[in-house]
């Protein structure tokens, strides 16, 4: 079978059991990437707070989203960082769960 076959075989049914909870064995997974993500914590006065919440709603995006991606930009990983996140979802989106947990 085609990979695009397999792929669209396996949204729909994704699609298909969307409501439905996943199995008991079924474990779910963090982001992909290297090592185990770490948070931070940073102070903003109360006025910095407010102008990133309101970029974030701006852009309908979770204020913490947005600040990570602000960080990852001055780093330079912003790019990949994405990337990686957009596949991922992708993957979650249309393959099976026992498949991702392999």
């Amino acid at each position: 079978m085609s990979i695009e076959k397999t792929l669209a075989s396996e949204a729909a049914n994704a699609e298909g059991r969307r409501d439905t909870a996943p199995a008991p064995d079924v474990r779910g997974q963090r982001r992909a990437g290297a090592g185990s993500p770490a948070v931070l914590s940073v102070r903003l006065t109360k006025a910095q707070l407010e102008q990133l919440s309101a970029r974030a709603a701006a852009a309908g995006l979770p204020t913490s989203a947005l600040a990570r991606d602000i960080i990852l930009a001055a780093l330079g990983d912003a790019d990949a960082d994405r990337i990686a996140a957009k596949l991922e979802e992708v993957l979650r989106r249309t393959l099976a769960p026992n498949l991702l947990a392999s």
